[in-house]
């Protein structure tokens, strides 16, 4: 029994999705089951990869059960419910009574595995979608994609010199621990020229995608999520609606902030955004954060003093959090009634348990009509799921015109 759990363990790990060099890092900060361990920050890129086709509608599928193999086998064991696995004092353990016992994990694992497989697909079709569109565009400008790639990416990327480079090594000093320019300077210029490159590699992407007529049938899950009665911006029948589950703490949060503001000035009347709780175990000071930002929403007032708690993520204790509602022009001694009695420690509780059910298992996390978007992604990541909505709304809405 114990090989057969071992067995199933390493199909598992098999099976998961490996990260494309090609995709955008996911920035977020995850929960953790130990009590403040040390934090490490997920890989981060300066700039996004190419973005591929948006996915646009659901093709109906055929419901098989994930766990069998083309001859009837299960992928838990052998074909054969009866075959003997083992004994004990000359009874005969089957394979069937293994089976049934591991059920319970079964069940996560089908489903774990289902997801990583659809992971898998859609991370295929994102990249076959950028090989045709760039072999098209190519084959259009009369050039062979190797060609046409050099010409539109590495023809257009300057070379970095001393003055740029010094700059960065300024602006990132501790970075670097202690070691001088002269022997950081070759590292810093790559870096910075194969930044120059992904931007360049995203542009041209972005580009190729808008002039192409692409339909993707296949679409992660849709979670269904509550918008609740959390605090909101833009209309509640906007065609999209972004919720996205939070932490004060969270630095991955706060960075995200410019692109969500990014967001909603691009798409204006078109997005209904909701921001939820989730502050993580490790961050003490995130959950009272989160109850004094819904204390300073009754009297009007939970984006400007939201806004205050992005800037100050490393003082969010109880006296800093009056001193805040005294800076946004609170009434302060009712802001403090009703964060000394814990008045939203119960809505914050909701929040956790409604972003743990949806899957939530770090911040930020978003759901965009209910496809889940983790981390503090770019602005082009949230417009590829944002105007595949859109566009998905509008071919609705097209037969009743």
């Amino acid at each position: 029994m114990r090989k057969l759990v071992l067995v199933l363990a390493v199909l598992l790990v098999a099976c998961q999705p490996q990260e494309s060099n090609s995709a955008p890092s996911q920035e977020k900060e995850a929960v953790k089951p130990a009590a403040q361990p040390t934090e490490a920050p997920a890989q981060a890129k300066e700039a996004p990869a190419p973005q591929a086709a948006p996915v646009e509608k659901t093709a109906p599928v055929e419901e098989k059960d994930s766990t069998q193999n083309q001859t009837g086998d299960s992928l838990f064991g052998p074909g054969d419910p009866n075959k003997v696995l083992a004994k004990v004092n000359g009874v005969e353990i089957t394979d069937a009574e293994v089976v049934e016992e591991l059920e319970p994990n079964f069940a996560n694992m089908r489903k774990k595995l289902e997801e990583d497989i659809l992971k898998l697909k859609l991370s295929a079709i994102d990249n076959m979608i950028d090989r045709k569109l760039i072999e098209a565009a190519a084959k259009e400008a009369g050039k062979n994609p190797n060609q046409y790639l050099r010409e539109e990416i590495e023809g257009k990327v300057a070379d970095v010199g001393d003055e740029e480079a010094q700059a960065f090594y300024e602006k990132n000093k501790p970075r670097f621990q202690g070691r001088p320019y002269s022997q950081v300077a070759g590292d810093i210029k790559n870096q910075l020229k194969s930044n120059q490159v992904r931007i360049f590699q995203s542009n041209l992407m972005e580009r190729l995608n808008e002039n192409a007529e692409i339909e993707v049938y296949l679409e992660p899950e849709r979670v269904q999520v509550s918008v609740d009665d959390d605090p909101s911006r833009g209309s509640k029948d906007a065609p999209v609606t972004i919720i996205e589950f939070t932490d004060y703490q969270c630095p991955y949060c706060a960075k995200v902030r410019p692109t969500l503001a990014q967001v909603r000035k691009e798409y204006g009347d078109k997005i209904h955004y909701v921001l939820r709780d989730f502050p993580l175990s490790f961050h003490k000071d995130a959950p009272k954060a989160a109850e004094a930002a819904s204390c300073a929403g009754d009297q009007g007032k939970y984006w400007e003093y939201s806004e205050l708690l992005w800037k100050n993520q490393k003082a969010l204790q109880p006296n800093k959090l009056k001193e805040y509602a005294k800076q946004v022009g609170l009434d302060a001694d009712k802001f403090g009634q009703c964060l000394d009695k814990n008045t939203y420690a119960g809505e914050v509780r909701k929040d956790m348990r409604d972003g743990s059910q949806a899957g939530v298992t770090g911040t930020p996390a978003f759901f965009i009509n209910g496809l889940k978007l983790s981390g503090a992604q770019p602005l082009s990541s949230f417009k590829k799921v944002i105007d595949s909505e859109l566009k998905k709304q509008a071919r609705q809405d097209k037969p009743n015109s």
